[in-house]
């Protein structure tokens, strides 16, 4: 009989990808209009950035200014500055771009690397159900 293999392996992650994006949207009022419609805070493997990126969409959606400044205040309001690597890191992101140019191209790296993610979920679950002897293989 098969052994299954624990596979310690990182996800399929691309955070210098994910960087750019939540820099490109902080210092591009526009770049929000051009990825809204491609990301989600899930797509996004670190949770810092899955939090930044939360902010960014609602102050996107309120109308409100996307800059630095605002994504700091809205984070110290929910009290989750300090988890997304405080105003330093969020400096950092805006630092590491120069403009939003690629930045929908950046999004569909995210999100495939997050299908790749989830993809490898699925089939974990399934072979973990498949050696599970009470699991009907029909049903399954």
């Amino acid at each position: 009989m098969a052994e299954i293999k624990k596979i310690t392996k990182i996800p399929p992650q691309a955070i210098d990808f994910e960087e750019a994006v939540l820099g490109a949207i902080m210092i591009d009022k526009n770049a929000m209009a051009e990825v809204g419609d491609i990301l989600s805070p899930e797509v996004f493997y670190r949770d810092n950035h899955r939090e930044i990126y939360t902010i960014l969409e609602k102050l996107f959606q309120d109308g409100q200014p996307i800059d630095t400044l605002m994504v700091t205040e809205k984070l110290q309001q929910n009290k989750k500055l300090k988890i997304c690597g405080g105003t330093h890191y969020l400096a950092e992101l805006t630092n590491k771009v120069i403009s939003s140019a690629n930045i929908e191209y950046h999004a569909r790296i995210i999100v495939q690397k997050h299908i790749q993610r989830e993809l490898i979920g699925t089939c974990t679950s399934i072979i973990q159900d498949a050696y599970d002897e009470s699991t009907d293989a029909i049903e399954l």
